[in-house]
């Protein structure tokens, strides 16, 4: 009985640490349309980042403003996908394409270097791209 307990608590412990992220098949309708556009083009000069929407409840917005961290997602929306594309091999920026649960390392810091970059958001429900910026960091391009 012990051991059923045991092999149970391990079972539910790992379905509750499974991380939410935007699937490959997701992702390659996404990539699709970007590919298509002339500030994109070819994927391969982009590291490309995606991620579903956080959402964040009152509570959490509040207790993180006390304590001066960002807030903690609370919830995710699983049919819109967050978009973050970086111009590949700048510095840091890699290339390819990586699936995230929260938002990738280094998203929200302000930076004033240039290079490319495109945002924006897929509505998985609508099959609809949004991009809010495709263009130059700094400069438009």
């Amino acid at each position: 009985m012990i051991r059923l307990l045991l092999v149970a608590s391990l079972c539910l412990s790992g379905c509750a640490s499974a991380e939410i992220k935007p699937t490959s098949e997701e992702m390659d309708r996404i990539e699709v349309i970007l590919q298509q556009l002339p500030c994109v083009g070819n994927l391969n000069r982009w590291e490309r980042r995606y991620f579903y929407r956080p959402e964040f409840s009152d509570e959490e917005n509040a207790r993180s403003m006390k304590e001066d961290r960002m807030p903690r997602p609370t919830g995710y929306v699983r049919s819109l996908i967050e978009i973050d594309l970086r111009e590949a091999n700048f510095e840091e920026f890699g290339s390819g394409r990586k699936s995230y649960a929260n938002f990738p390392p280094g998203s929200g810091d302000n930076d004033d270097r240039n290079y490319r970059m495109v945002f924006g958001t897929y509505d998985l429900k609508a099959r609809k791209l949004d991009l809010s910026h495709c263009g130059g960091n700094i400069t438009p391009s």
